[in-house]
């Protein structure tokens, strides 16, 4: 069976990444079925992509939420779901019975964490409260009255409020006056109105050099004197290159050997990679992320379905996609300052063509937008098996590359 994930970030209210929930389908396009076919499906969905993928690789670190079906509950969970890492989502469809209670209790006395996804106050499951560690409240579709009603009646357990589906910083805002601890949506993306003097600027710097390396007949060696002008690109850029595997044989000691070594599209995106994270004051680090994961699943499909196009082009669209975030500033405003192709400013603002569609696909993928990552795949020509395993392994290098730039402060 194939196996495609897709994982969704989970806040603090310090903006922390502090959990991811797994979001996953079969080769077939379902996601869940509440029977007995589906609940097989489901656990080798589960099977697969904890033990082939790898916990590990998709937690790094942190909790995953998973959502269980009836059925699933009720039976004893496999060795592999280690408890200090799964958060059990129980369905909003699941109802509670002697049955189910008593499996929640077996759950819980074995340390797992437990999870009411999408709740609704009902008698018919007011008996799993006292059963749950956290409440999941789809915050667009339960009216504020009806979250503040659940709240004030469920204030005796010690229960952890997450908020799902917070798509704005308002939203972001009246979550955590409400109450809430945990957020989960894509506020993040969004851009945050700031005052004109906390925004960010890029550094005249990085726009000069970037112009010069995408000039069409670029010199070595203005590029380098260029880097070797800024102290602090210098430093970062050699630390990067000597903290990675990209160098094998030997450490770079010289900005000039290694523009040598890497060529000037992998410049491109190492000077990129700096620029952005030099101005991430205003943002979390799961912005980085995600850049940096749309960033090379491009890269990656680019070399399989665009091979009239440099990578470094989709690279670079991935890379900025999420810039209006980092920089708290609107797309239109930040463009013009980009030596970047026409093509791909207007992919940024999502006008239709190709590079736009390669964008929305990846977006269609983090959202869990089944139906409508099939529907680009379909118009791109790519095959889903390699957009899910580009999709992963960009997890899993990005994830290396952030911990590598951690090491280095």
């Amino acid at each position: 069976m194939t196996v495609y994930v897709a994982r969704q970030p989970i806040f603090n209210r310090k903006e922390e990444t502090v959990a991811y929930e797994l979001l996953y389908r079969n080769q077939k396009g379902q996601v869940l079925a509440n029977v007995t076919d589906g609940d097989t499906a489901t656990m080798e969905l589960l099977k697969n992509s904890l033990l082939n993928i790898g916990i590990d690789r998709l937690s790094e670190g942190k909790m995953l939420f998973i959502n269980f079906t009836e059925n699933l509950l009720l039976i004893d969970p496999p060795a592999f779901l280690e408890r200090d890492k799964i958060v059990i989502e129980i369905l909003e469809d699941v109802e509670s019975s002697e049955r189910l209670i008593q499996s929640c209790r077996k759950l819980r006395k074995k340390g797992y964490t437990l999870a009411l996804d999408d709740y609704v106050l009902h008698e018919r499951n007011k008996e799993l409260v006292p059963l749950a560690n956290i409440i999941k409240v789809d915050f667009l579709q339960t009216p504020r009255f009806e979250r503040q009603r659940m709240m004030k009646e469920l204030k005796q357990y010690n229960l952890l409020w997450l908020a799902e589906k917070v798509e704005t910083r308002e939203q972001l805002q009246q979550a955590m006056e409400e109450g809430f601890s945990l957020f989960q949506g894509f506020f993040f993306a969004k851009p945050a109105l700031l005052s004109a003097d906390s925004i960010p600027e890029f550094s005249n710097n990085y726009l000069v050099i970037l112009n010069e390396v995408a000039a069409p007949l670029p010199s070595i060696q203005n590029i380098a004197r260029l880097i070797e002008g800024d102290l602090s690109l210098s430093y970062q850029l050699l630390k990067l290159l000597n903290k990675t595997a990209f160098i094998q044989r030997e450490k770079v000691k010289t900005i000039h050997q290694a523009i040598m070594l890497i060529g000037l599209e992998e410049l491109k995106k190492w000077i990129l990679f700096i620029m952005i994270n030099t101005n991430k004051q205003t943002c979390s680090e799961e912005i980085m992320r995600t850049s940096l994961v749309r960033a090379k699943t491009l890269e990656q499909l680019a070399r399989n379905y665009f091979p009239d196009q440099p990578t470094s082009q989709l690279f670079l669209l991935g890379m900025l996609s999420m810039i209006d975030a980092l920089l708290g500033k609107p797309m239109e405003s930040i463009l013009p300052e980009l030596p970047i192709d026409t093509e791909i400013k207007e992919a940024l603002l999502l006008k239709e063509n190709h590079f736009s569609k390669a964008l929305l696909l990846i977006r269609s993928l983090e959202e869990a937008n089944w139906p409508s990552a099939s529907d680009f795949c379909s118009q791109l020509q790519i095959e889903e098996d390699i957009l899910f395993t580009s999709y992963n392994q960009a997890i899993r290098w990005s994830d290396q590359l952030l911990q590598k730039n951690t090491e280095l402060k």
